[in-house]
């Protein structure tokens, strides 16, 4: 499991029962621990600010790039920005 599938994970958990355990009555009053719940929506956005940042992948010395030798320079442009697409998603 990648890290990014381990937060996604955790944030789904956190979501789900922060969500089932309904810490507002209907006046606005809460059931459950103010610092409890102050601390789950930190631990929620701050994993979704670790989720929407990258880290950039970049080519190694072993990564093949998929172009024919003797091919114009835009085609290797658009191999290595492939290969790059394809190592970032």
């Amino acid at each position: 499991m990648t890290k990014d599938e381990a937060l996604r994970l955790a944030l789904e958990a956190l979501k789900s029962i922060f969500a089932s355990t309904h810490p507002y009555r209907e006046d606005g009053t809460c059931t459950i621990n103010d610092d409890s719940v102050e601390l789950s929506n930190k631990a929620i956005s701050a994993i979704e600010e670790a989720l929407a940042q990258r880290t950039w992948v970049g080519l190694t010395d072993e990564d093949e790039i998929d172009w024919e030798e003797g091919g114009n320079l835009k085609d290797l442009v658009k191999a290595i920005e492939a290969k790059l697409r394809s190592k970032n998603t």
